[in-house]
């Protein structure tokens, strides 16, 4: 092979995890996706579909050639024909699954961690953060410019609640039964030029899969095999469980006094649709899915460590045992990158682990029976209390005064553990040394239980 077939020669997984059923597969066994417009009708995914295929014909550049003479650059998952992005064919995914009751704010923390992610990786770390597939993520893409890319700054805006159906979801058609999945974001995360591993950057790149699940996904008897949207869990290198301190009647009388965040207020007795759920049940009923998926006995601890994401931080601040939150990553001047602080980090989880000890003793429980190592981070995705809409008493936020606290350290933390080469970070013995980007084997990064040298 001459050298500059071997610069254009792409490099692809012994295997690829479809992001919408899960489905491991070897890469020749893809169908790709007709592009002649007449060749609609698909099996699985209905008559407006094009058609998935297996092709028998490639053209000089690589490309599978349809039965109407199209070349086709789209590939599809083999058993559910959804279109799966090509960068899954090429790089390691990281799968993150964030859960947590009804109205925890998921939707909310997803759409400000992102945001921040694509100007602080970037900046900070040498490293591109952009959508695999802008349609998949457009949802995503709402979330963040009804916030952050408002034309009008005092417009007050809301995220819609993520539902159980709509456009978030897949139907797939197997015979006579349909079966929904729920559509990931997917992003790629690559070392630019001034990261120490931009020569590698073929081999350091990574996809990256979220999930925005509804909370009443993970509602005791929600996992149906016709509705099997939470099995994400079984593969994730790591889990957010986002913990809602305003849901929880022990968090607002120790807040009594202490903020005007309305969330905080003492509420009147709700009918049985308003009454929140209780979070711990939440958590449980996901814990119990990740055992049965993965054939975990009851008394093992995943090994795939847990960050309990405690959101709202700017309405129970008053509550933590330190004043205020150190900055998570800072400058090295030797090599002009930042490095994620795990040090502070740890003390910040340290300090909240103790605040939810005293308050709500039975998710810290709940959280350090089931996970091996666990993480306590408090956000903020809004950094400020919502307003009230005077007509119609509905709770919504200004553009202008959004300012997110910590909202991007929970993946940063994980990237800068688990991802290993690509966030620096500083060493948790001496604060003051240089930031460590180490490379290592792409096998060694992909143990679950795998840790940074720190």
């Amino acid at each position: 092979m001459t050298d500059a077939a071997l610069d254009t020669a792409i490099p692809l997984r012994s295997l690829v995890v479809c992001p919408h059923c899960w489905e491991r597969f070897p890469p020749e066994n893809a169908l790709w996706i007709a592009q002649h417009p007449d060749l609609i009708g698909d099996p699985r995914l209905g008559q407006d579909e094009l058609q998935r295929f297996l092709p028998t014909r490639f053209s000089i550049s690589g490309a599978a050639i349809d039965l109407k003479g199209f070349e086709c650059y789209g590939l599809a998952c083999p058993k559910c024909h959804l279109a799966i992005p090509r960068q899954l064919f090429e790089m390691d995914s990281f799968f993150f699954s964030i859960l947590g009751a009804p109205a925890c704010g998921k939707s909310y923390f997803l759409a400000a961690m992102t945001w921040r992610l694509r100007t602080a990786l970037p900046q900070q770390f040498a490293l591109a953060f952009t959508d695999a597939d802008p349609l998949l993520n457009y949802r995503l893409q709402q979330y963040e410019s009804v916030q952050f890319l408002n034309p009008n700054p005092d417009a007050l805006v809301t995220i819609e609640k993520t539902e159980t159906h709509g456009d978030l979801y897949s139907a797939v058609m197997y015979g006579d039964q349909v079966v929904h999945y729920l559509r990931p974001f997917v992003f790629v995360v690559r070392p630019l030029e001034k990261h120490p591993c931009h020569a590698q950057a073929a081999s350091m790149s990574r996809a990256i899969c979220l999930y925005d699940n509804a909370g009443e996904s993970f509602l005791p008897g929600a996992d149906m095999a016709t509705s099997p949207v939470t099995r994400h869990l079984a593969l994730s290198r790591v889990i957010f469980f986002l913990f809602d301190p305003t849901q929880d009647v022990r968090f607002r009388r120790a807040c009594a006094g202490k903020t005007r965040d309305p969330q905080m207020m003492e509420r009147t007795a709700l009918s049985a649709r308003e009454r929140p759920v209780r979070q711990e049940v939440i958590f449980v009923e996901a814990t119990q899915r990740v055992r049965r998926y993965l054939g975990l006995p009851q008394t093992a601890r995943h090994r795939s460590p847990l960050i309990v994401v405690v959101t709202k931080y700017d309405a129970w601040a008053a509550l933590l045992s330190q004043a205020g939150l150190p900055e998570p990553y800072k400058l090295d001047r030797a090599s002009g990158l930042y490095g994620v602080c795990q040090r502070e980090i740890q003390q910040a989880s340290e300090a909240t682990r103790r605040l939810l000890s005293e308050l709500s003793p039975e998710i810290v429980a709940a959280a350090e029976n089931f996970a091996s190592e666990v993480l306590y981070v408090p956000v903020s995705a809004t950094g400020c209390a919502p307003e009230v809409d005077p007509h119609t008493g509905a709770q919504g936020f200004r553009p202008r005064n959004l300012n997110p606290i910590w909202v991007e350290v929970p993946l940063l933390y994980a990237m800068s553990r688990w991802m290993r080469g690509l966030v620096c970070y500083w060493k948790a013995k001496d604060a003051n040394s240089n930031p460590q980007s180490e490379r290592i084997r792409a096998t060694d990064a992909n143990q679950p239980g795998s840790t940074s040298k720190s």
